[in-house]
């Protein structure tokens, strides 16, 4: 195979984005594919990516705003050319953008992807005046985009539905096996430590859930600016015992293989990676019916997970509460969600991608 495909994303560090990158980026490598990756920023790489794919590291040593973005755009353009690649496909807004202007006039076929809530950054801020000028300038001059669920491509005008395409979150192929047996009795839940996920209203719920079955725990894992708000609430429930926070871990999978439950308690939030991780490996999971909808995608409320509605911290009680307390249903809700493993596969998803490309 001769197609080269070069990936641009901002770093390989711990990321939803990143992670969908590096499982596809080494499927189409196994494949055969040349491929190429472009870093942005230079951080620390988490993710474990095939030898056989090139990464190139930008690297920007300006303080000047206008500078770093001058060379970075120059970079990334200089880079897509030397590589001669067929398909060039980017990930999140910025990068999106930094591709469709480093490329202008390229005659490469040109692949942009939103991975979260296209409308905002966080729950009290919509994305700044400048950003939505130049996505509804530039966005169209992509060839094509792809959008995680059906809500994310009605969010934009009909010209960019019109090239738009559907393609949900891989799952990586290394996962453990499916547990079997008692699980341990212990509430997870992973994501970025900031305002979106809600963390706060799981801890909240938590404090409910363990006044009436004290040997459980939660566990959370991330990183992130919320922390210190997260251990005084913490502190304040007087639940310092059995709330952890062991920060992020590239081995998430294997940490909470045996969990009981698993939960999303993002007030939004594209297809979340880790739900799809905890679903696939059985464990029962409690998600909010977030925007921009990728709980409600996959999730059949009752069948292979519960959903609730956000900020509801009585439903993610109640829904807690039922995993812990009928263990028919959470052994029914266990034997439906492993069939995740199978429709968002690595070679599923990917096959999908490689349709458009």
């Amino acid at each position: 195979m001769n197609k080269k495909i070069l990936f641009i994303n901002a770093c390989l560090t711990g990321g939803g984005s990143e992670k969908v990158m590096s499982t596809l980026a080494n499927y189409f490598a196994q494949m055969g594919f040349d491929v190429t990756m472009i870093l942005v920023r230079n951080k620390e790489h988490t993710y474990e990516i095939n030898k056989r794919i090139n990464i190139i590291q930008l690297t920007c040593r300006h303080n000047n705003k206008l500078l770093i973005l001058c060379k970075r755009l120059y970079e990334i353009r200089k880079k897509v050319k030397s590589s001669n690649a067929d398909t060039v496909i980017s990930f999140m807004t910025d990068i999106n953008l930094f591709t469709i202007l480093s490329c202008l006039k390229l005659k490469k076929r040109i692949l942009i992807s939103e991975r979260a809530h296209p409308l905002l950054i966080n729950v009290n801020q919509k994305k700044p005046l400048y950003i939505r000028i130049l996505r509804k300038i530039l966005y169209p001059l992509a060839d094509g985009m792809v959008f995680q669920t059906k809500f994310a491509k009605e969010c934009y005008p009909g010209k960019i539905q019109k090239k738009g395409y559907l393609i949900p979150n891989p799952i990586p192929p290394d996962l453990p096996s499916i547990h079997k047996g008692p699980r341990e009795k212990v509430i997870v839940a992973a994501g970025r430590l900031s305002e979106e996920k809600n963390f706060s209203m799981l801890i909240s719920a938590f404090h409910e859930v363990s006044q009436i079955h004290k040997e459980y725990q939660l566990i959370i894992y991330g990183r992130g600016h919320m922390l210190d708000h997260l251990l005084s609430l913490r502190k304040n429930l007087d639940l310092e015992e059995k709330v952890k926070f062991p920060g992020y871990v590239d081995d998430l999978p294997e940490r909470i293989k045996d969990a009981s439950i698993y939960v999303s308690s993002s007030d939004f939030e594209g297809i979340s990676n880790s739900m799809l991780e905890a679903m696939a490996m059985g464990i029962p999971s409690v998600c909010t019916d977030c925007p921009v909808g990728g709980a409600a995608m996959v999730i059949e409320n009752d069948k292979n997970g519960i959903l609730i509605p956000v900020g509801d911290v009585l439903a993610l009680r109640d829904g807690m509460l039922k995993i812990i307390e009928d263990k028919k249903f959470a052994e029914n809700l266990s034997e439906e969600a492993v069939k995740v493993r199978e429709k968002y596969s690595v070679s599923s998803i990917g096959n999908m991608w490689l349709d458009i490309i």
